[in-house]
């Protein structure tokens, strides 16, 4: 990663409701961990791990080289037919200054926490068969033969379930229960694969005929964890974008091409969070900018939708 991307990046502000959770959770982790590997909360976990994903690199490990270049993850490769090859998350050799995020080793894959929630209550009803029992054997300190270890991960002991209604190549879930409470947490499967069009990944996330309710808020109450939503009234004019976001072009998260890097576009004109319920109790959440560009988590790619489809349904989030 070059300095400068890393300047880019660091721009990026994190939401003060997830800062601070995030911070709850890199602390409780920290004690929990410490605790011969016994079980742990996984929800603190769990939030603690996606404030220490490097936004617009999605890397296991933010770990740079004396030279500036990272050395833990491979480079995208865009084929001539347009698909993005997202490669395999990787362990760098140097792991002295890395962050950790999320992640379960789950048949030979790397599932990393979603971007999509779900209420454990909800969760119950679509739980499915038990694959098997994390182990916190990942750290900053790992060597890359953890990896060849089925259900290692950096959440510490939970168990893990398929999820009923999507693909377990896709999507996993963790689900148990501590002191009398609940927690969920849904895992997916975005590396070490390649992307042809939207529907690789919104396609797998079930949204289309089958959404409850949505609302948006705009960047500065995003940014400040203000719950400020405000309902998408038109379920025709969403569903129609849903169904376009099969559709839609994926591009990779470079330095010279990735919108959301790029400041100006971090304003309450040009940014809406757009959060989508669906009738399982999932909620999906996706950011949009006004130029016809989707984002879903912290993958290395985003999206590109036709111009009419998606003013359409950006007239709805104004």
């Amino acid at each position: 990663m070059s300095n400068k991307i890393k300047q880019e990046m660091n721009k990026i502000e994190i939401p003060k409701e997830l800062s601070e959770r995030s911070k709850m959770g890199v602390s409780q982790a920290k004690k929990e961990m410490n605790k011969d590997r016994k079980r742990i909360n996984v929800k603190g976990i769990g939030i603690a791990a996606a404030l220490l994903v490097s936004v617009g690199a999605f890397t296991l490990f933010n770990n740079d080289t004396p030279d500036g270049t990272t050395e833990s993850q491979e480079a995208l490769v865009v084929n001539e037919d347009g698909s993005v090859e997202i490669p395999a998350i990787q362990l760098p050799e140097d792991t002295s200054s890395a962050s950790m995020i999320g992640l379960i080793i789950y048949n030979g894959k790397v599932y990393t926490q979603a971007a999509t929630e779900i209420d454990p209550e909800d969760a119950k009803a679509i739980i499915g068969d038990k694959l098997g029992t994390t182990k916190g054997t990942i750290d900053e300190w790992s060597k890359q033969e953890a990896y060849d270890e089925e259900f290692a991960s950096t959440i510490g002991e939970t168990d893990v379930y398929s999820v009923k209604g999507y693909d377990k190549d896709f999507r996993i879930m963790t689900y148990q229960e501590q002191d009398g409470k609940k927690y969920a947490e849904f895992y997916e499967n975005l590396n070490g694969i390649t992307i042809n069009s939207g529907e690789g990944v919104f396609g797998q996330l079930n949204m289309v005929s089958n959404v409850s309710s949505a609302q948006y808020r705009n960047f500065s109450d995003w940014d400040n964890g203000i719950k400020n939503y405000q309902s998408v009234t038109s379920m025709q004019a969403l569903n129609i974008f849903l169904e376009e976001l099969n559709k839609v072009k994926p591009l990779p998260r470079e330095e010279n091409s990735d919108p959301i890097g790029n400041s100006p576009n971090r304003n309450n004109e040009d940014f809406r969070e757009l959060s989508i319920n669906l009738n399982d109790g999932s909620l999906v959440r996706l950011t949009l900018l006004r130029d016809g560009y989707i984002y879903y988590g912290f993958m290395d790619v985003y999206f590109e939708m036709n111009e009419d489809v998606f003013l359409k349904m950006w007239s709805q989030l104004e």
